[in-house]
């Protein structure tokens, strides 16, 4: 795009959008669109109209001569200028009167009456477009009055305003992050004669283009290019991915494979080089190529304002030095010779210009010389030679991509794209792992499929997500500054003008994003400062272009912070961030100090954790451990804890000292001067002096031990680098920096995991700490405000992605923590402990924050620290993404008195659940629910499955391969099959020894093949020993239901919460959650409205779908009395019968069953209207996507349903289903509340996916009000029987702010958790059937012997007489309990260990207490 008069900010019409327009190569550009008659050009309409401009525009030109310079000439630019030239663009223009909105006053000047009243604001020639009058006038600048009337109406989407020189398209920007207008310089189109600018006004202004009802702006020509142009950029986006990739393996091998660079490949076959940084190298090249592409195409290079002889050079840089220069080549290979590597040299020319003075200041650059034009940057690529075709390949593939749809080349304009749409592009190069190959002959660069980010659950953020996000807090702290600086300078007095105050309030904010990925969202936090900040400065509403460049570099210098893990994000960040804030003639920003790699989570937030010293926990035995090397440091780190609790020594005193005086260097380090590249130079020396003097080193040592003895392998090999608590104080007592092999150990880890302290790395903003203890929650220091998109990863994914010994850091760390947390859940908690006192932290989660250990651990424990939630909107769909839900969220730590907001509406409290206004309490694990809920087994490998002709082939071959092949159900075959059958069998050996499973041959090599490897990468080391064995085996679950006829079982992660009864024969998944019932009774309340309420509630979810969790959802969900339940057997017993034949009848699983159970459409009455119901586009036009789906499914099974038959079942089935809820309301005594069953909206489910079939709101409501009410009461039953541990009852009692009751507080410091025996019903006898649980089965049968083994049962008993019972086993759930009562321990622990061998009667030593072997099975 090539037109001097038109600005385009935003993306309100795309550059490439504006050439199609011009060509005609896009709809809504033929003489009927501009309601022309066919036979009339458009072209020779916009020479007419040109002409009749012109004419307006010189008349104009003689009366502004006589127009004083105070004066605004509103009336002349208005009679004789703009009114005549819109009538000539087709505006019926008359004047308005003013309209009030929110109390606010829009006095908007004219209408357009053919237009439905479409807003024209036109101003005087004298008026800024962008600052208010000084004497009278609006309130606002003309550009500010338009685009907040525009924000703030529902009628008009775009509007237009002009002083006469420039005219404005505005468009609401309240769906826009940025600010937005298409400005065209009339004043400098008309004297200049710039007709190929009219004629782009013409076509995009024209009044055919602009909606012509109110509220039709969705619907009008303008609106379509501006959809177009933003979909033009994420086509260009995703081509620019693709381009990226393929253009740095271009550029690595074209390097490689250069004849000349025997220099490169030898450091790289000498190992001198590694994957990682020559690709730091080559993505720092693409870095340069884009910064320069990005600051030509702007304009950037040299200042704005240029006098004769800077125009001349700069003619001669784009001529001769300039990238656009090698992009014009690239299109006109044949003019050069590829073989040769002239341009590179030419290239690196161009480099030289921005790296030193001495280049550049022939040419009138001022070098930028820092960061990525550091002259080091580079590295061996500056010395390296590369062909032409190589970068000429690579240059076309970055500036040029083919639109598919008119199969022409375009050229990318990357003055059009904001700085944050790179980093969509390039993080997604983060994913690769760089690799070298071939080393020993011609070395190759290429790429393998990396973990470093998928691993971590490191997402790009939308830029739609990332607005709430700074609406709902940092908007707050700004407005403060703008309000009351004093109160945020603290300044009893101001001692400055008001703006000044304003200034330095808002350069004092400190913004960070911990996990800031390619910067998007510290871009975001920048602008939005910074825009305040240049209107102070300025004092306009609308400031200009450079004045917002300053303000944000500024911005940048003084209040952005970030972290990420991964060393090439970092990189990428402050190259988003130069980018957005670049101004000629300034060098790059130096951001070594504000923009750093770490591991946000693992390392030390204040520094009053240093006195701490060093954690037991530290010298917990984990996997790989020499347990007896674990055991003795860990005993000899408490002896010294103790005795550090009783020297006086304090070394707070020194500490504080230490830190006080990096403060002060760092303050002195931070006012460095960044004018120019020998000051950056000069700064970065300075740093590099900081992070090696005596004072951060000695701090930083002491930091890193602390973390790394969580690190250390506790084996013969590494003991020498264990540091236990007793030294740790003696480094500490001393002065100076640490030496010898802990520190040495410790400083090695720290920069291999990325140990973070952000009272060292970020010391100005942690100046302020007085938290004696620091501990969690509000302290003097930190930052006022964390932005994010924190990685997200389920707790059973962290040890396997991250290691052992990286969950027990964070575990002990982060106490309580644990579970199935969630990774969110560290990264809230370090959050909030680094927010100040008035802090707001504002991230985007999964909606598991909400559910389960996540919540508890995370959301719950931030809010007891004293956060408040001002702010939640959760299950927001993730743009782009239909399956992935996400909360946005934002919590104060302090007194919050502005409005708190749950889903867009005030509401006085939003609870840890994200509730609005909910209970405060939570439910409570039941100990009469125990032991009735099981997971599957987690067979640890797919290679244990057969399908059905391999296990018939086997079986055939030899019928004893029955004893170990069974059928193997998933969750996802109990939802989808018709029956509920299985679709594949499993081979299971149960916990035998590898020589009986060899027997089986056949299926023991299968194992052997398949598995074997698998297991072989496993952390767990009794999984990799016993590869042929299930990783849990879960005998709990098999012993439960022995002897049952059916089960009932659930999948856990489903779209409907649906229950069905199995035949026990199965090896049940691990997807699947097992009840030992099989009873209609206890069917119908699972399957209830009741119960899902319940598990919706307290579960979790996945992606969109519900996490079914039995400890959240069962073991707290209160049964109805046992004797209640008969009438519940027929109503259950009637609606799973009648279910089963509408699945046959219809040939349905039970997923689609419930959906078409849910939808709204399949009613009474359906398929009477005269539709042709094969026709999908007219059925979904009328019923909906569910219901085309039912009759498409109908038709493709015949006739064995008629239409009529199955809407029938349905409605009845719906009717059962009422009738079993209200049974089950009649069984608790609760027939008082109406259910009013119907098709609801459920605010708790996907956006579009919320209809269901189900009870009231009300009734929810209140019903899970009692439900509630009903646990705490089955808990104070069981809590005065004294079967619950003394912690949670006291928990209990506090959140409800009683004391704890004397009957229930007597059983405090007896045996925890063991109240009286209560009976408990016996199972009945197994039925005689050949099944998984005959006693010829080895997983069941325990021969008893006269020493203890793997698979014995034993009891044994303390010196006090306490009995336990134990089963060993080599594997399986740990802690579960067999049906008889026995507790589950691997043969791997230590008490079995302390067991294996015994006999009845031997006695033994275990935790330094006395036990004997009272009886062996």
């Amino acid at each position: 795009m090539t037109f001097p008069s038109i600005t385009i900010q935003g993306n309100i019409v795309s550059g490439e959008i504006l050439d199609k327009i011009t060509s005609e190569d896009i709809k809504h550009q033929t003489p009927e669109s501009f309601g022309l008659a066919k036979n009339i050009k458009v072209r020779d309409e916009i020479g007419l109209a040109w002409a009749s401009a012109r004419g307006y525009w010189q008349a104009f030109k003689l009366r502004r001569e006589r127009i004083a310079e105070e004066e605004s000439g509103t009336t002349e630019t208005r009679n004789f200028w703009m009114l005549p030239f819109l009538l000539t663009l087709g505006y019926e223009v008359d004047k308005a009167n003013a309209v009030n909105l929110d109390n606010k006053t829009y006095a908007i000047s004219h209408r357009a009456s053919n237009l439905s009243g479409f807003p024209v604001h036109i101003m005087g020639i004298n008026d800024s477009l962008d600052k208010r009058r000084e004497t009278s006038g609006p309130r606002l600048s003309p550009h500010a009055l338009v685009q907040e009337y525009l924000n703030k109406t529902d009628d008009y989407l775009y509007a237009l305003v002009t002083n006469g020189k420039q005219l404005r398209l505005l468009r609401d920007a309240t769906r826009l992050v940025r600010l937005t207008y298409l400005e065209f310089d009339l004043e400098k189109m008309m004297e200049e004669e710039l007709f190929a600018d009219f004629a782009v006004l013409y076509r995009v202004l024209h009044a055919s283009r602009l909606p012509k009802e109110k509220s039709g702006g969705e619907e009008s020509i303008i609106e379509f290019y501006h959809q177009e142009s933003l979909a033009s950029g994420t086509r260009i986006r995703e081509k620019l991915s693709e381009a990226v990739e393929s253009s740095i393996k271009r550029l690595g091998n074209g390097f490689l494979k250069h004849p000349e660079n025997h220099e490169l490949r030898a450091m790289v076959q000498a190992g001198e080089l590694s994957g990682k940084q020559y690709y730091l190298y080559l993505l720092r090249l693409i870095y340069r190529f884009l910064f320069l592409l990005v600051t030509e195409d702007r304009s950037l290079v040299y200042p704005e304002k240029r006098d004769a002889e800077l125009t001349r050079l700069r003619k001669i840089y784009y001529d001769f030095y300039s990238m656009d220069r090698v992009r014009k080549l690239a299109l006109r290979k044949i003019f050069v010779e590829g073989a040769k590597h002239d341009l590179w040299e030419n290239i690196k020319i161009t480099f030289r210009l921005f790296e030193a003075v001495k280049y550049g200041e022939k040419l009138g650059i001022k070098p930028l010389g820092s960061g990525i034009f550091h002259p080091s940057a580079l590295g061996a690529l500056s010395e390296s030679l590369l062909k032409n075709e190589d970068l000429l390949f690579v240059i076309h593939r970055l500036c040029y991509f083919m639109d598919e749809d008119r199969k022409q080349l375009v050229k990318v304009n990357y003055g059009d794209l904001d700085v944050e749409e790179f980093g969509s592009v390039y993080q997604g190069l983060l994913e690769f792992e760089p690799v070298f190959s071939e080393l020993d002959t011609a070395p190759s660069f290429g790429f393998v499929a990396g973990t470093e980010r998928s691993s971590s659950g490191s997402h790009y953020t939308p830029e739609e997500l990332v607005r709430p996000l700074i609406q709902h807090s940092l908007e707050y702290i700004i407005q403060d500054c703008i309000e009351k600086p004093e109160e945020r300078l603290k300044l009893t007095t101001p001692n400055a003008p008001k703006p000044t105050l304003q200034e330095k309030a808002l350069l004092a904010i400190k913004v960070c994003d911990i996990s800031c990925g390619s910067g998007h969202i510290l871009l975001s936090a920048a602008r939005r400062i910074g825009t305040e900040l240049a209107k102070i400065r300025t004092g306009e509403d609308q400031p200009t272009p450079t004045a917002m460049r300053q303000a944000v570099r500024d911005v940048i210098r003084e209040c952005i912070y970030g972290v990420d893990k991964n060393p090439l994000a970092v990189e990428l960040c402050k190259v988003a961030l130069w980018l957005e804030a670049h101004n000629p003639g300034e060098p790059l920003n130096f951001l070594d100090h504000k923009i750093k790699c770490g591991d946000a989570i693992v390392g030390l937030a204040h520094k009053e954790e240093l006195e701490r010293g060093i954690a037991d926990e530290a010298f917990k035995a984990l996997p790989g451990d020499d347990k007896t090397i674990a055991t003795g440091f860990r005993k000899r780190n408490t002896e010294e804890r103790k005795q550090k609790d009783q020297l006086t020594m304090d070394y707070s005193t020194d500490v504080n000292e230490a830190v006080s005086k990096a403060i002060e260097q760092f303050q002195l380090f931070k006012n460095l001067p960044e004018r120019t590249p020998e000051e950056i130079e000069a700064k970065q020396r300075k740093f590099m002096e900081l992070n090696k003097g005596t004072t951060y080193a000695r701090l930083k040592s002491l930091a890193d031990m602390q973390v790394a003895q969580f690190f250390i392998p506790k084996t013969a090999d590494q003991k020498s680098y264990i540091c236990t608590d007793a030294t740790y104080r003696k480094y500490l007592r001393e002065k100076t920096i640490p030496t010898g092999m802990p520190p040495a150990k410790a400083e090695a880890l720290a920069q291999e995991k990325g140990f973070f302290h952000y009272f060292l790395e970020f010391p100005e903003v942690f100046a302020e700490s007085k938290n004696p203890e620091g501990t969690e929650g509000s302290q003097g220091g930190g930052f006022d405000c964390i932005l994010g998109n924190p990685p997200f990863l389920g707790g059973k994914k962290l040890s396997g992605n991250f290691g052992n010994d990286y969950l027990n850091f964070l575990l002990t760390k982060y106490l309580p923590a644990g579970g199935q947390s969630d990774l969110i859940i560290y990264f809230l908690r370090r959050i909030y402990s680094i927010i100040c006192k008035d802090g707001i932290l504002s991230i985007i989660s999964t909606d598991t924050l909400s559910q389960g250990d996540t919540r508890e651990f995370g959301l719950e424990q931030v809010m007891k620290l004293g956060g408040k939630i001002i702010f939640a909107n959760p299950s927001v769909v993730w743009p782009g993404e239909a399956n992935l839900n996400v909360t946005l969220i934002s919590i104060s730590n302090s007194l919050w008195v502005n409005k708190i907001l749950f889903k867009n509406q005030n509401v006085k409290f939003i609870n840890s659940l994200l509730e609005a206004d909910g209970d405060t309490l939570m439910p409570l694990k039941l100990r009469r629910m125990e032991n009735q809920s099981f997971k599957g087994s987690y067979i640890g490998g797919l290679g244990f499955t057969l399908s059905k002709q391999e296990k018939d082939e086997i079986i055939k071959s030899d019928s004893k391969y029955n004893e170990v092949i069974f059928p193997y159900i998933t969750g996802g075959d109990l939802n989808e099959d018709i029956n509920q059958n299985n679709s594949r069998w499993v081979i299971n050996f149960f916990d035998w020894s590898i020589e009986k499973a060899r027997t089986f041959i056949d299926c023991f090599k299968i194992v052997e093949e398949k598995v074997k490897p698998e297991r072989a990468k496993s952390n767990r080391k009794s999984n990799k020993e016993n590869w042929w064995i299930y990783a849990e085996n879960r005998p709990g679950l098999y012993g439960a239901i022995k002897g049952f006829e059916r089960v009932i079982g659930v999948s856990q992660v489903t779209k409907h919460l649906i229950f069905s009864f199995l035949n026990n024969d199965f090896v049940f998944d691990t997807s699947m959650i097992i009840f030992p019932f099989n009873e209609f009774s206890k069917f119908s309340i699972l399957q209830s409205s009741i119960h899902e309420i319940w598990a919706r509630k307290y579960s979790s979810t996945l992606e969109s779908r519900l996490r079914y969790t039995p400890s959240d959802s069962f073991e707290t969900f209160p049964f109805p009395d046992e004797n209640s339940l008969i009438k519940l057997e027929v109503v259950g017993r009637n609606f799973n019968s009648g279910r089963q034949l509408f699945l046959n009848k219809t040939s349905s699983g039970l997923t689609k069953f419930y959906n078409y159970f849910h939808s709204s459409s399949l009613t009474v009455g359906l398929g009477s209207e005269n539709l042709d119901f094969t026709n999908k586009i007219i059925v979904e036009k009328n019923y909906g996507k569910e219901a085309w789906n039912f009759f498409n499914h109908l038709d493709k099974i015949g006739n064995s349903s008629s239409l009529n038959e199955a809407l029938k079942r349905l409605i009845e089935l719906r009717k059962l289903h009422r009738e079993m809820d209200e049974a089950i309301l009649e069984a608790y005594g609760w027939s008082d509340i109406a259910l009013r069953h119907d098709f609801y909206e459920l605010e708790y489910l996907p956006e579009n996916d919320r209809v269901r079939y189900t009870i009231h709101p009300d009734a929810r409501k209140e019903i899970l009000k009692r439900l509630l009410d009903l646990n705490h009461q089955y808990f104070e039953e069981e809590a005065r029987k004294g079967l619950h541990k003394q912690k949670v009852v006291e928990a209990f009692y506090e959140q409800k702010g009683q004391p704890v009751p004397e009957e229930v507080a007597k059983w405090f410091g007896k045996k925890k958790g063991k109240g009286p025996k209560e009976s408990k019903p016996k199972p009945p006898k197994p039925s005689p059937q050949t099944s998984l649980f005959e006693a010829t089965t080895p997983l069941f049968s325990q021969p008893s012997g006269q020493k203890v083994t793997v698979g014995s049962k034993v009891t044994i008993r303390s010196a006090d007489a306490k009995e336990m019972k134990y089963i060993i086993q080599a594997s399986g759930e740990k802690g579960s309990f067999t049906s008889d009562g026995y507790k589950l321990i691997l043969s791997d622990s230590a008490l079995a260990q302390s067991l294996l061998g015994k006999g009845e009667g031997d006695q033994f030593e275990f935790g330094g207490v006395g036990y004997r072997l009272v009886n062996l099975r």
